[in-house]
């Protein structure tokens, strides 16, 4: 039997990490590609090379094969480390969010969030993602209370989710061909919507500190 933490493998064969590190790798390439209505072991054998029989052995479904590529990618959530003020917390979360749009992981998350709407019973899993996701809004807004920046009772899912909004946003509305020009100016668009909702919740008398 496959379990949720590892993919399964034939009896006394022994490990070969190579193998299922291009497989999860290609797994996230072709579900940030085609999601999970194109997920299929034909696709994901011709894309890491490695021969069907080979991924069968290892994994009983695409469904084992996706959860071991989300948790080899991290999927679902961004580590927020203390950098001393809530501006640069946001503004870690905003940039590092936009980098990952632009690989195949930050477009898997996108997906991963539509698929778990359409598939709710095959996506059950994505429930400690957003567990995982809330508990990190909540540390973050936290220490902003815990420094005087934010009054107590902040909602942090209302924080992140204008923060991120904003960024998911606006790369999805970056038109084909201006790519380039979106990545010479995402650290700034980070900054600025950063700055936008931390006026807002100034305006809202929030209690946020003044910067």
């Amino acid at each position: 039997m496959s379990t949720a933490t590892s993919p399964r493998r034939g009896r006394g064969r022994p490990a070969d990490p190579g193998i299922e590190q291009r497989v999860v790798v290609a797994a996230i390439q072709v579900y940030a590609e085609v999601g999970w209505a194109g997920f299929t072991f034909d696709a994901i054998a011709a894309r890491s090379g490695v021969g069907k029989a080979a991924i069968y052995r290892r994994w009983e479904s695409k469904l084992d094969i996706l959860r071991s590529a989300w948790r080899a990618a991290s999927v679902g959530w961004i580590e927020v480390p203390d950098t001393g003020d809530l501006r640069g917390d946001l503004v870690f979360v905003a940039r590092t969010l936009a980098e990952r749009l632009d690989e195949p992981v930050g477009i898997a998350e996108l997906r991963l969030l539509l698929d778990a709407k359409m598939y709710p019973e095959e996506f059950g899993d994505l429930d400690r993602s957003r567990a995982a996701s809330r508990a990190v809004a909540r540390e973050t807004v936290d220490r902003a209370v815990a420094r005087g920046e934010l009054s107590a009772g902040t909602r942090p899912e209302a924080v992140f989710d204008l923060v991120r909004g904003a960024v998911v946003h606006n790369f999805l509305m970056v038109p084909p061909g201006m790519a380039d020009a979106w990545r010479a100016r995402r650290v700034q668009f980070a900054e600025e919507a950063v700055d936008v909702v931390l006026a807002g919740l100034r305006a809202q008398g929030s209690g946020i500190a003044a910067g």
